[in-house]
């Protein structure tokens, strides 16, 4: 058989003249070896007849991920294959539902770590024998069954069609198929150059003990006898291994990766949670359906931990977040994952509580990194709620990821704009009388700081963040907000009420989620931020009140505005942008703050003062109305009031 030689430019091959059909889900370096034993030639010789051969003489183990661009003509056309089959060889087919491959990057100047760190791919393939020994057909009796594409992925640790654990070493000489020796580097397939091998023979080299060069194995891996498991495990691990297969190959069909995107977190929340039931154990042990699975896992983490500590010579060290090689161990593993993630049923608070726990206890054994790297994870708005770092009763947006998405905190039906830059009266009325029972001598100085941390707490809930995110979006100066944490802190510290407190805010976030009548005070902070009593308006809210005078603490419109302000945004007076705009000017505001002190004092607030402060009440509620119209504009607010202004006067007090 003569064929033209491939050309380093060109790349022109001549179809094969012994080409085979790919098998039903079979890997590109499965076709080659069956290729290479047809044609009584090595895998090496084989690839290169398809224009495979990389330089250096390389058959990269990347192109189990994909093919480049320009060796897929090539091949396709050597192999008698169209582009779709020749792709199909390929993990890029199972890009679409499996995420992990979609981020993995592999080039000639790399080598797989990174594939087995996320989980994307293992070069170094898991088998079933019963698979590899064929269906029975006259090519598969000739050649072997097929080497499965979706061994090579780490959440594939059995054989639903023989109902067996896929194995992962040779039965002879215990090694792993296709992983190199230490002086080759990593490749489609190891040994390339060794011919006569049937394809389900191992082609591990064996050192003979009499010094003769070391010869293939060659050990039948398609006669070997899987690890076998008490069947009541069996069944777990098999439906589970159903469950996997079938989001996998629903990827083959472009119809359904687009209907499988609504459960596009499914894979990286289970391998997330492997990781946490890993860094935790045994904490998460109540994950394992029985005492078997339970100590598969336990042997897994012990193993890893010791050959991390004293790794073994010529062997590879393990990385924290590798998936485990041997399939038992791997099925554990994820069947455990898949308990605590809630099986079938993906309940997100439900989740959120069982992850939770185990996050804390994997994040306060292992170093920061640990941590910050699952936070960063592509996940579910569940998961990497539940991933957040709690801290006296708020979570931080940990890692560069989460900051930018500005995470809420919990399933929340309202929205941040429905939060008020400091808790109205009245909710804390309803739901924080049980938490300040147990606060001994508090002040109205405290309990101002209360309300800005139940709103800051509020904010974290609905739109995410750390709390200088919140404080910003309430438009809370960032060293107000730390000044009311630092005294809140102090204060639930000392009394251990942390509990109480966000139980509180929990029942005003329920309120919130249920009510049909939300503020947004958003929008009236948005609508207020340049507004003044107009001079008419204030004239109308003045007549008859003439007594004030022109004293120092007299009402004055910039005092009429501040407290109108307060009012309609709930928000703190000293946060207004009227006294905003005169810090930032540089001019004193000592007199319109005494002005607006004298009007809140208590013991002021009679004759013509009252009779303001009433009025002030009324205009602020005509002006909330009027900021919530859908179409409210500051134009259309000011015009509203203006109206109404004028009838503000003949409304008697009660």
């Amino acid at each position: 058989m003569h064929h033209a030689p491939v050309g380093r430019g060109s790349m022109t091959v001549r179809p094969l003249a012994r080409a085979l059909s790919p098998l039903p889900e079979e890997s590109l370096p499965g076709l080659l070896l069956r290729l290479a034993y047809r044609m009584e030639r090595s895998p090496a010789r084989a690839a290169r007849l398809c224009g495979l051969i990389h330089r250096q003489n390389r058959l990269p183990g990347e192109y189990l991920i994909s093919l480049p661009a320009e060796r897929i003509g090539p091949f396709a056309a050597a192999a008698r294959l169209n582009v779709e089959e020749a792709n199909a060889l390929t993990l890029s087919s199972f890009a679409a539902v499996y995420p992990p491959l979609a981020s993995v990057r592999i080039d000639g100047s790399r080598n797989t770590t990174a594939a087995r760190k996320s989980w994307a791919a293992s070069i170094s393939t898991r088998y079933c024998a019963a698979c590899l020994s064929g269906n029975g057909s006259p090519v598969q009796t000739l050649y072997g069954g097929p080497w499965k594409l979706r061994w090579h992925l780490p959440v594939s640790y059995a054989c639903v069609t023989h109902r067996t654990l896929l194995s992962h070493t040779c039965p002879r000489c215990g090694g792993t198929p296709n992983r190199p020796t230490n002086t080759e580097r990593q490749g489609l397939i190891t040994h390339r150059t060794t011919s006569g091998l049937h394809p389900a023979q191992c082609r591990r080299l064996v050192p003979d003990v009499h010094g003769t060069p070391a010869a293939p194995c060659a050990a039948h891996l398609d006669h070997h006898q899987a690890p076998r498991v008490p069947e009541a495990d069996l069944s777990i691990l098999l439906a589970l291994q159903h469950r996997i297969d079938q989001r996998l190959m629903c990827g083959q069909s472009t119809a359904d990766a687009v209907q499988s995107a609504s459960d596009r977190y499914f894979f990286p929340d289970l391998i997330v949670a492997v990781h946490l039931i890993r860094l935790s154990w045994p904490d998460g042990a109540r994950y394992a359906s029985s005492t078997s699975l339970a100590d598969l896992i336990d042997r897994h983490v012990s193993s890893a931990a010791a050959r991390r500590h004293t790794p073994e010579p010529d062997r590879r060290m393990p990385n924290t977040w590798d998936a485990p090689e041997d399939p038992a161990e791997c099925a554990a593993v994820l069947v455990a994952a898949d308990s605590l993630l809630g099986h079938e049923e993906r309940d997100d608070a439900g989740m959120t509580d069982r992850v939770r726990p185990l996050a804390a206890s994997a994040f306060s054994r292992n170093p920061a990194n640990i941590g910050a790297s699952l936070r960063r994870m592509d996940v579910s708005p569940a998961m990497a709620r539940a991933l957040l770092c709690h801290a006296q009763g708020f979570y931080r947006a940990s890692g560069h990821r989460h900051a930018r998405q500005r995470l809420p905190s919990r399933q929340s039906r309202f929205r941040i704009e429905h939060v008020p830059a400091l808790l109205p009266q009245e909710w804390l009325s309803a739901h924080f009388d049980d938490l300040l029972s147990h606060w001994a001598h508090h002040t109205d100085w405290k309990v101002r700081h209360l309300r800005r941390v139940s709103a800051l707490k509020l904010a974290e809930m609905s739109g995410g963040g750390t709390w200088p995110d919140c404080a910003k979006t309430l438009r809370i100066p960032w060293n107000t907000a730390q000044q009311s944490l630092k005294v809140i802190r102090q204060e639930l510290n000392s009394r251990d009420l942390w509990s109480d407190f966000e139980r509180s805010v929990e029942n005003v976030a329920s309120q919130l989620d249920w009510g049909t009548d939300r503020v947004h005070y958003g929008r009236r902070r948005e609508l207020l931020s340049s507004w003044q009593v107009p001079a008419g308006d204030w004239a109308e809210l003045c007549r008859d009140l003439e007594q004030f005078g022109q004293g120092v603490t007299s009402p004055t419109r910039d005092t009429a505005t501040v407290l109108i302000w307060t009012h309609v945004t709930q928000g703190d007076h000293l946060h207004s942008p009227v006294l905003g705009a005169l810090r930032a000017s540089g001019c004193s505001t000592q007199r319109l703050v005494a002005s607006i002190n004298q009007l809140r004092t208590p013991a002021n607030r009679k004759g013509g003062k009252r009779e303001l402060l009433r009025r002030l009440e009324t205009y602020s509620d005509l002006l909330s109305t009027a900021c919530d119209r859908p179409v409210a504009s500051l134009q259309t607010v000011g015009l509203e009031i203006k109206v109404t202004a004028a009838h503000l006067r003949e409304v008697k007090s009660p």
